[in-house]
């Protein structure tokens, strides 16, 4: 009998340049970025949390740019950047 359990594909949009940093990283530990998202969502689903130590909680997307000024606009950017996709 197979132990192999039954797996979905999960996307994600981010900005290209985050999403190349961030491989960068995660190479670092003889990792893909595949892996990383993996792992991470393994561990909100066994810990029942996000495993970060979040200091400025996001009550909702709409004050996001308040709560992060160094990402102002990402929210919006993204939003953009998919709708155009989905036409």
């Amino acid at each position: 009998m197979s132990t192999m359990q039954k797996t979905t594909q999960v996307a994600a949009r981010v900005p290209f340049e985050i999403k190349k940093q961030a491989s960068l990283v995660v190479n670092e530990y003889g990792l893909g970025l595949s892996d990383a998202v993996r792992m991470f969502v393994t561990l909100i689903a066994k810990e029942k949390k996000i495993p970060l130590d979040i200091n400025k909680p996001i009550v909702s997307i709409s004050n996001f740019d308040s709560a992060y000024p160094e990402y102002q606009g990402y929210i919006d950017d993204v939003a953009e950047e998919y709708r155009y996709e989905e036409r």
